[in-house]
Order: structure tokens, then C-alpha cells, then sequence
């Protein structure tokens, strides 16, 4: 069985300490990363330093930072450091976010997200291998500087969270892992396929690129309760953050399923779009059943050739957290 990891971390009535906790807890229990994203909430830099400082074996990684709300060379400074604090155990998730989250919350046009990306990995690895911070690009241009501190590692670990067919071939092409969203391990095929195309362009074997989705997960007996709690997580996604969601959808078989769920929320009919998020769908990209379904659904990842799976547990408080993250833990 491959790797199983932990992503998110938001529990109602969870105080921070309650976090670093659980988080300890987790690394006992076996799983292989803690890995937190970033919206419009708390950052994710800070909070992975924390958890970076009460762990020592736990992998701790940004699942994602997007691109358009940090220069590169702040990101290198903080990515190195981070490496440093952990002594190797970090990893740097980018991504390119959407349209309405750069423009109207940092501020920042959406233009060319993939040669943006592109730019912003060729300053990172420059960083990580010591080198100076000289590029010369259409959105970046530096020169002179080298950062001041040694890198703990030459090959900090970049991975991408990507959907679109450009930029998978990137991902292949570029970094060393894959961080997608609603993946469903019977339908991957055409990902596959671009993920491959891009590695073989640069020279790459395929097998060098780490495959960690992130997952949601219900580790409960009453799978219809489940279903409803994850449809409106999806519908969100389709209807509300841009159009890459979507158009995966229709790249995995679920085209005309998407259309009427986004066409219900861009009518802000939040409660029908979410209505429209089918069994089949939600079944195909999500964990719900009892400990032992869940394991044999983390199985169907792994045979479908997914190296990690970042676990996204859905639990309504401290306990029954804590409960879910036991039951189902590789060392449990």
C-alpha cells in the first residue's frame, strides 16, 4: 500500500494547540505528510512551521501557494528556510489558484498562469541549488542576487496541483509531483497521458513524478449522510471557483453534470447545484464507508498507479476527528 497522508486540518472546535496535537498524533500513527493549502484564510507558510517544529519524521508541505500572490524570490527564502527547519522534510506546492482569487482578493491580473508558473519554478530551483536569482523572463526579471542561506538539499521537492491539459504537461515536464483535486482513479487516464507527454519532452521518466491527490474522506457507516455533506464541496468547486473545475469534469465523463451544476450557481441556486452533484460522482472521487471500505477505496489509488494520498477528513468536531484519523491510520 502506498503512502496516506493528512491535508487540511480545519475541525470546528479545534483550538491550534488541539492542531499541533493531532499532528503529532499522526506521525505516530504512521501517515506520511501534513500538508495545508491557502485562500483567502490563514497562510499556509506560518502554520506548516509550527507543525514542522513539535513533529521530526513527518513530510510538511503547501498544498497550494499560489503563484500570483508571492514574488519568487519570497518564496525561495521561505521554502529553503522551511527545508532547513525541518531538515529536509519540506515540500513546495505550487499552484496557479483562479481568476476571481488573484484579481479580487491580491489584486494581481490572471495572465499566463502556466508561463507565470514556468518562470516562478526556474527561480525556485536556482534558489535550491545556490545559484544566483538571475532570469530574464516576461513576468520576472532578476539578476544579481543569490540568497543567503545554504540550502539543506539541492533537489527541494516541487510539486504542482494541476487540471488543465497544459498545465499537466507542465507538471510533467517541470516538477517533481502532481497535486491534484478530484481525482478519480478510474477516470485518470487522459491525465496520465499529459503528465507522461510532459516528462518525456524534458527527458524524464514518469515514474520520478510523485502522484499525491488530496482526497476527501468520511469514515462513517451511513453513506447517503456523507454523499450530501460532499456535494456541495464539489458543486463549489464546478460552479464557484472559475472554470478549470469544470472543464476537468468534462475531461473525466461528467461534462453534462457540470454544466447544469454551474449553471445553478452562477444563478446563485447554491442549495440545487449542490443537488445536482450525483451519487456517481461524488463515489468516484471521494473516501466514505467503514475503516476497512475506506482502505479498500485508498487501495483503488494506489493500484490506479497514486503514489500518496492526502487524506481530507470531514468530522464535525475535536473527537470525532481524532476517531477518523485513528481508525483508518497506517499504523492503526
Amino acid at each position: 500500500m502506498g503512502d496516506v497522508g493528512i491535508m487540511g486540518l480545519h475541525v470546528p472546535g479545534m483550538s491550534w494547540r488541539d492542531i499541533r496535537e493531532s499532528c503529532v498524533l499522526a506521525e505516530e500513527l504512521g501517515y506520511s505528510s501534513l500538508s495545508m493549502g491557502e485562500s483567502w484564510g490563514e497562510d499556509s507558510l506560518t502554520s506548516l512551521a509550527q507543525l514542522a517544529a513539535v513533529t521530526s519524521r513527518i513530510r510538511v508541505g503547501s498544498s497550494i501557494i499560489p503563484v500570483f500572490a508571492r514574488s519568487p524570490a519570497n518564496v525561495a527564502m521561505t521554502a529553503l528556510n522551511m527545508d532547513r527547519m525541518s531538515e529536509g522534510r519540506f515540500f513546495l506546492g505550487l499552484g496557479t489558484s483562479g481568476k476571481l482569487v488573484i484579481e479580487d482578493l491580491h489584486g494581481q491580473p490572471f495572465r499566463k498562469p502556466l508561463t507565470r508558473m514556468r518562470e516562478y519554478i526556474d527561480i525556485v530551483r536556482k534558489a535550491s541549488r545556490g545559484e544566483r536569482l538571475d532570469h530574464e523572463g516576461e513576468f520576472f526579471r532578476t539578476q544579481r542576487f543569490r540568497l543567503r542561506i545554504e540550502p539543506y538539499r539541492q533537489d527541494l521537492p516541487i510539486y504542482i496541483a494541476s487540471l488543465s491539459p497544459a498545465s499537466l504537461y507542465l507538471t510533467g515536464e517541470l516538477a517533481d509531483g502532481w497535486l491534484p483535486i478530484f481525482l478519480a482513479p478510474s477516470r485518470m487516464e487522459a491525465a496520465v497521458a499529459e503528465l507522461k507527454a510532459g516528462a518525456e519532452a524534458a527527458g524524464r521518466a514518469f515514474t520520478d513524478l510523485t502522484l499525491s491527490p488530496q482526497v476527501s474522506i468520511y469514515v462513517t457507516d451511513d453513506i447517503g449522510a456523507a454523499r450530501d455533506r460532499e456535494r456541495p464541496h464539489i458543486a463549489f468547486y464546478i460552479g464557484g471557483m472559475g472554470v478549470f473545475c469544470h472543464q476537468y469534469m468534462h475531461r473525466i465523463g461528467f461534462g453534462s453534470e457540470a454544466d447544469a451544476i454551474r449553471e445553478a450557481y452562477m444563478a446563485r441556486e447554491r442549495d440545487r447545484a449542490a443537488e445536482l452533484v450525483t451519487d456517481e460522482m461524488v463515489d468516484a472521487m471521494t473516501i466514505i464507508g467503514n475503516p476497512q471500505q475506506c482502505r479498500d477505496q485508498m487501495k483503488a489509488y494506489f493500484d490506479a498507479g497514486v503514489d500518496e494520498v492526502r487524506l481530507v477528513f470531514n468530522e464535525p468536531d475535536k473527537a470525532s476527528y481524532l476517531q477518523a484519523l485513528k481508525a483508518v491510520a497506517p499504523h492503526g
